[in-house]
């Protein structure tokens, strides 16, 4: 009886850090920005995008999707196209905003 009550405080002691760290962890969650390229740095891997709102910079993560009209582009290529719409989709954390998709739209009216 005294071993498994030792064994179940045992457990406890093992198990409760954990559960408050699993507990304590946020969720990533995916936002999306709709503008315009300003500028896109390849080699610094930094987009900035023109909303209504004003401009808004992203890192471009390693793994990022790039895509124009169906099919995956390069960041050199899309480092030439500066006045064109796209959709980000980002994430972001400590206020660093990372780009995982970019989708170019087309060109910007007007």
């Amino acid at each position: 009886m005294v071993r498994t009550r030792l064994l179940t405080l045992m457990l406890c002691a093992v198990m409760t850090p954990i559960a408050l760290a699993q507990s304590t962890r946020t969720t990533a969650t995916t936002l999306r920005l709709r503008g315009t390229i300003e500028q896109c740095d390849a080699s610094a891997r930094r987009l900035s995008v023109t909303t209504s709102n004003g401009t808004v910079q992203f890192l471009l993560a390693s793994t990022a999707r790039i895509r124009q009209g169906g099919r995956e582009i390069a960041l050199p290529v899309l480092e030439k196209l500066g006045g064109y719409r796209v959709d980000v989709h980002y994430s972001e954390s400590d206020g660093r905003k990372t780009a995982e998709s970019v989708h170019v739209i087309g060109k910007a009216k007007g």
